[in-house]
């Protein structure tokens, strides 16, 4: 095979694989994926009437926040999460809203809002956390809750 024919065929080769690698991107850019909406965890134990109350062991919540990378970008005074990108939460249970005001601050918005944050707030820069175990996405939810 001449050294002309060779470079003919390895561009070929390469020029369909390029075809194909970008297909293959263009069709996951027009993907859209849909998920059905977190249901509220249930509990058997009545609920206290105390709403800053937590059935969770002390400290659980801060530490799942914590390790999960939360205090990377989120500030909560007191304790070691001192990030900057995103805003404060050391009060955000007494807020009235979350996420800019489009959800009500309740524990159940606060969960569906950790775990997908792009459904309510289209370009936010909070990754979802909808990886994450639903019990531990409660906990970090009712840990926030209690931040009053």
């Amino acid at each position: 095979m001449s050294a002309n024919a060779g470079l003919l065929v390895g561009f070929a080769f390469w020029f369909l694989a390029s075809s194909w690698v970008a297909a293959e991107e263009a069709g996951r850019r027009q993907a859209k994926v849909v998920e059905p909406p977190i249901e509220p965890a249930t509990s058997a134990a009545p609920q206290s009437s105390n709403p800053t109350a937590s059935q969770d062991p002390p400290g659980i919540g801060l530490s799942l926040f914590l390790s999960n990378g939360c205090g990377a970008c989120h500030t909560i005074r007191g304790t070691e999460a001192r990030g900057t990108i995103g805003p404060d939460l050391s009060y955000v249970g007494s807020r009235s809203a979350i996420g800019a005001g489009v959800l009500p601050n309740t524990e159940e918005a606060i969960a569906r809002f950790v775990a997908r944050p792009d459904l309510f707030k289209p370009g936010v820069k909070m990754p979802a956390f909808n990886m994450l175990p639903q019990t531990e996405i409660q906990t970090i939810a009712r840990y926030l809750k209690a931040l009053q």
